[in-house]
């Protein structure tokens, strides 16, 4: 009885534990132009920072096409899951920098394009959504 107790708990530990390290992730809400959270797992110790955040034309792939966008955290910004603000689509949040358009405002978001979201997929994979804009609003595409 206690090694079936033991492996019980042992495989829930386990369970709970791998849930936890979910590295960072991104999602959206569906106004237009989107607004990008993101979060971690709670025992998450690597991928858990975000270098840059992208948001591009994208194929039905999810493949790049076209860099609208891209803000990079200044040295010394905190860059953590538990550290970044909600990030607008176009809006530069403090601490952060602007690389893609060199100066002003990126497009606006169209309706009947594919756009995607990211950070560096090496380093942060699970920091990816696609998305279009449709009747005003940004739909979310699941990965293919």
């Amino acid at each position: 009885m206690k090694l079936r107790l033991l492996i019980v708990v042992g495989t829930l530990s386990l369970g709970l534990a791998v849930a936890g390290c979910k590295s960072l992730s991104v999602s959206m809400n569906d106004t237009n132009p989107p607004v990008f959270t993101f979060s971690a797992g709670q025992f998450a110790e690597c991928c858990t920072h975000l270098a840059l955040f992208v948001v591009y034309e994208a194929d039905a792939g999810g493949d790049e096409k076209k860099v609208l966008w891209e803000i990079r955290p200044r040295s010394g910004t905190d860059n953590s899951a538990n550290g970044l603000p909600q990030i607008t689509y176009g809006q530069v949040p403090q601490g952060f920098d602007q690389v893609v358009p060199s100066a002003g405002t990126p497009p606006a978001l169209e309706a009947g394009k594919v756009y995607a979201a990211s950070g560096p997929r090496m380093e942060v994979p699970e920091a990816f959504v696609m998305f279009r804009i449709e009747n005003g609003k940004a739909i979310r595409i699941p990965e293919q």
